[in-house]
Order: C-alpha cells, then structure tokens, then sequence
C-alpha cells in the first residue's frame, strides 16, 4: 500500500540532501546500488512557519522498517540540530493500488512542484516539466512498482497527447553533492553534479487519443514517488490538484 509518512522539523532547520539521503538509505535500502527505488522524499512547508519531510513509500515491507528506524532514532539518539525528531513520524496519506488504478475522467491536472523537479538527459539535469517527461517518469513507476499488482495502465506518449495549459514557477540550478572520493595526494574531496530543476505550478490537460482515467492514476502516484530524477535525495515533490474541479 503506497504511503506517505511526514517528519516534523525544529523550527529553522536546514536540511542537507547528502545527510538525509544517507541516513533513509541506510534505514530502507537492501542494495544502496539498486537504480529505482520504492521511496522518495522532499523537503515541504508545513503551517506558517515550519517545514516537514514528506517521505513516499510505494513497498509495504519499507513502513515498517521506516517507523522502527524512526523510533529507535528519536529514543536512543535523541538528536538535535537540523535533523532532530522531535515528534514521532506521521502518516499523512495512504492508498491501496486497486484504488490508484481506478482513476477518473478529469478535465486536467495541476501538478505543484514543491522540491526542484529535474530529469536527467545522457550526462544533464534539465529542468523542463514537459509532458513527455512529467508523465514518462510516473508511467515508469508505475509499471516497476504497481503493475504487478493491478496491472499495467494504457499510456502512449508517442503523439503528444498530453499538453501544458498552464505554468508558473521558475527553474535553479544546485550543485548536489553526491560522495567523496581521494583526489592523487589521498586527501578526500567531494564529487558533484550540477543540476538544473524547476519549481512552481504546472497544469496538463489530454488532448489527444488517451484514456484520461489512466493519466488520472498516474498524477495520483506522483505523492508517493516523486517525479523525475534523484528522487532520493529530495527532488521531485509534488503535490496534486484538479482545476475546475466541481466545488
């Protein structure tokens, strides 16, 4: 059952990507190698003035861990500074994949990108929210992590059947540190990206030969897995909402 789990941060806190990325690895990963994995997070505002880490899971056996991790932590370490606990992790949102799968027929989507998204190309990070890209990472997840469950969703971006009616926001560039390494005099130095991603509003309508009901589920999965590249380490966070919904 995907679900969505938040960590409360101490006022002001500041989170480095490396330090989370480190620790949910060593609490969820079996192999720190494996390319796509069952879990995303990012960092998000929360009330007026604190901000939470929402962490997406899409493997049932990782809650479990996840909170007995958690747990341990908060009693044993009692930790301070940025990546304290001060309460215990929440469950904020939860979904069966019977449930995912049945999407509807919506008139768009409006995709709310909170962490930068960002999507690899050959050796670049580039921060473009297009459709292809949006919708092809969702498709991806879906059919490593929910097609073995409810089955694989009919989704063919072949002729651009999914359009931006809408955006709003602005790309940064970062520079992610992903491990040291020994330079030739032995001494330990950081190995780096730049990563370009974008941050703001994006709203996709179908306009072509595709089944809206299956999009609908896509958008629904993007909370738990995140979109796009380094997921992992707290880019693509997204949160969804329906324009012209019904009141």
């Amino acid at each position: 059952m995907p679900s969505v789990w938040e960590w409360e941060l101490p006022d002001g806190a500041s989170i480095d990507r490396r330090d989370m990325h480190r620790r949910l690895s060593r609490w969820l990963d079996d192999d720190h190698h494996v390319a796509a994995k069952a879990r995303s997070w990012s960092l998000q505002p929360s009330g007026s003035a604190g901000r939470v880490v929402r962490l997406g899971l899409v493997d049932d056996t990782l809650a479990g861990r996840l909170l007995e991790h958690a747990d341990a932590y908060r009693r044993s370490a009692r930790p301070t500074g940025d990546l304290a606990m001060p309460t215990p992790l929440k469950q904020v949102e939860a979904v069966t994949w019977p449930q995912l799968a049945a999407g509807r027929d919506r008139p768009g989507w409006t995709l709310e990108f909170v962490s930068p998204v960002t999507f690899r190309r050959g050796n670049r990070f580039v921060p473009w929210p297009s459709p292809s890209a949006v919708f092809g990472s969702l498709r991806a997840a879906w059919r490593r992590f929910g097609a073995r469950h409810v089955g694989d969703l009919e989704v063919d971006l072949r002729l651009d059947p999914i359009v931006v009616t809408a955006i709003s926001g602005a790309s940064q560039v970062e520079r992610v540190v992903l491990h040291e390494r020994p330079n030739p005099s032995g001494e330990r130095q950081p190995v780096t990206v730049t990563v370009g991603g974008f941050l703001g509003r994006v709203t996709y309508a179908v306009d072509g030969t595709i089944d809206p009901a299956a999009v609908d589920s896509l958008t629904r999965l993007a909370p738990y897995t995140g979109v796009g590249s380094y997921t992992t380490r707290g880019f693509g966070g997204v949160r969804v909402s329906h324009p012209n919904a019904p009141g």
